[in-house]
């Protein structure tokens, strides 16, 4: 063999192969044929025909030949309406147990939208006989509960949790007593579009707190949550449930209101849309605070349904529980900012709503203006004072000035109160004050104490001045800061102390010094040396507490022979 013959291998190649991504079908062309499949999917025939049905039932009621008694039409229509309902329950059972998820559901829907449509009917049963009503009230309520004892039976998957079974059957029990009680008062009423009698207070009745009750009890269903992963287990279920049955009772309350003719106003509204606004504000979750401020303006607009004359006492109630409900959100949610300015805006809707008779049995000069402003101003106030900025506390300093000026406008020593007044906020809002983030701050601080104090001499020295004026403001400046001392220990901010101890002495002093510019001379010198030798006896007694240096000096002093040279 030949050494020197070597076979030469070429050097293996690895070709870098990029994955392919997944080939994706095309998107089928929207065409009329694709919008026509996907209306079918949907299976709009089961509302078609609930439409239909109700359109037949209204001409049978009207204007059809088929039957001459008015009471006959009622059967037809009353039996129509109940035996197509167990048609659909019996359907959706049928479909569930083959497994079609989509259209069992939606039967299901369906006849919770029409379980109260026969309650309506017999409310026009009403009018004709009395006794003929209360034989289709027991037959309608009899046959919905059989219905629904179905669909929990034998409808396993379907979310209907015990809670909502017992919400559905007060709102059972309500929509079968309604037309009774109607046709109670019905007798008695007199007059189309009353204001005043039985009649007409049940009406009022029904529309302001038995339905707001009724839609309040949403509140006990239990949290939104998965049963399961089939459509009829679905968390939103029973809400939507419950908003059918709603929206049905109040289309009944609205059909009684036009068979026995009564107006509805908007603030027969007011109360069950406040429980609503209310309602989505807990029950609605939130995935950021913008959210959550957007739920909070909810109920704010709620009261101005009732604008109407004859709605001022549900709009002073309605802004009065939104007064409440914002404060308890400020204390149990402090991260809601939102919530402390719309108190206050509540507060102004409550003011602008009460009635001019009640504003002169607390003061006769001021009107519904001058009470907005005042709340505006405490809004204010309120918001500056949640502020730790110094150019804010000179803004709120001002402002209460100014509240205080219009408040005591008749009064001689107005300006005086009112410059008081803003030296107070500017100094006491300087506690939140940090020197270090605002250049100036301590400076316009200092500033301020020596303008309050300059104010207060020169006010005590005016012919309306007493003793005591500047005495109570200083008083309460040093209480304030003596509080924040205990609390934080230390005193952080000196200045104000010292200038309300002298402010609190500038009364007292000015008349002292007053009083001392009477007293013959003679008198106040031999006054003066009494004291004089009083202090000075006390320096020797407590000389050794208060003074230790120079001890030699003070040795030589007492003993001078003892003292070596």
């Amino acid at each position: 063999m030949n050494e020197n013959d070597q076979t030469s291998v070429p050097p293996s190649v690895i070709a870098s192969v990029e994955p392919t991504p997944p080939l994706q079908p095309p998107k089928p062309k929207k065409t009329l044929s694709w919008w026509l499949r996907t209306l079918f999917v949907c299976n709009p025939f089961y509302l078609v025909s609930a439409a239909l049905l109700l359109y037949g039932c209204y001409r049978v009621s009207i204007d059809t030949p088929l039957f001459d008694a008015e009471s006959a039409r009622l059967a037809f229509n009353f039996t129509s309406v109940q035996f197509y309902e167990i048609l659909v329950v019996i359907t959706a059972i049928f479909l569930a147990r083959r497994g079609i998820w989509y259209d069992s559901t939606l039967l299901v829907g369906l006849e919770n939208l029409l379980v109260f449509v026969p309650f309506i009917l017999i409310s026009q049963a009403a009018l004709i006989e009395s006794n003929l009503a209360m034989e289709m009230c027991l037959v309608g309520a009899a046959v919905a509960v059989v219905r629904f004892g179905g669909l929990k039976r034998h409808f396993t998957q379907l979310n209907l949790p015990a809670s909502l079974l017992a919400i559905g059957s007060l709102l059972l029990l309500l929509n079968v007593a309604l037309p009774l009680i109607y046709r109670h008062f019905g007798e008695t009423k007199i007059g189309v579009y009353i204001d005043s009698g039985p009649a007409y207070e049940m009406n009022e009745c029904t529309w302001l707190l038995i339905l707001p009750a009724v839609l309040a009890l949403v509140n006990l269903l239990p949290r939104a949550r998965v049963a399961g992963s089939l459509l009829p287990q679905h968390r939103w279920l029973p809400l939507g449930l419950f908003s059918l049955w709603i929206a049905v009772t109040c289309a009944h309350l609205y059909g009684l209101d036009f068979i026995y003719q009564f107006n509805l106003r908007g603030e027969l509204l007011a109360p069950a849309a406040a429980v609503l606004a209310w309602t989505i504000f807990l029950r609605v979750p939130t995935k950021s605070r913008w959210q959550t401020y957007a739920l909070t303006f909810l109920p704010l607009g709620v009261p101005l349904l009732s604008t109407s004359p004859g709605g001022r006492r549900t709009f002073l109630i309605l802004a009065a529980v939104n007064i409440a409900a914002y404060g308890a959100v400020c204390l149990l949610d402090r991260k809601n900012r939102v919530a402390r300015h719309l108190t206050v805006i509540a507060g102004l809707l409550f003011v602008a709503g009460m009635p001019a008779s009640w504003l002169p049995s607390i003061n006769p000069e001021i009107g519904h203006a001058d009470w907005i402003a005042g709340g505006f101003i405490v809004y204010m106030l309120c918001w500056i004072t949640f502020s730790n900025h110094p150019g804010k506390s000179v803004l709120g300093s001002f402002i209460f000035g100014a509240a205080i000026l219009a408040v005591f406008r008749h009064h001689a020593a107005a300006l005086q109160w009112a410059m008081q007044g803003g030296f107070i906020f500017l100094l006491l809002h300087s506690l939140c004050w940090n020197d270090q983030d605002h250049l100036g701050a301590n400076l316009l601080r200092m500033s301020a104490a020596v303008a309050w104090i300059v104010q207060s001499f020169v006010w005590m020295h005016s012919e309306y001045a007493r003793f005591w004026m500047s005495f109570v403001p200083g008083a309460v400046v040093l209480a304030v800061c003596f509080a924040c001392q205990l609390y934080q220990f230390e005193w952080k901010k000196s200045v104000i102390p010292a200038a309300a101890f002298f402010v609190l002495l500038s009364g007292p002093g000015t008349a002292a010094i007053h009083g001392l510019s009477s007293t013959p001379v003679g008198l106040l010198a031999v006054t003066g040396s009494f004291l004089l030798f009083g202090f000075g006896t006390a320096a020797a007694l407590t000389r050794h507490h208060w003074h230790h240096a120079n001890h030699d000096l003070e040795t030589k002093i007492a003993h001078p022979l003892e003292v070596k040279p």
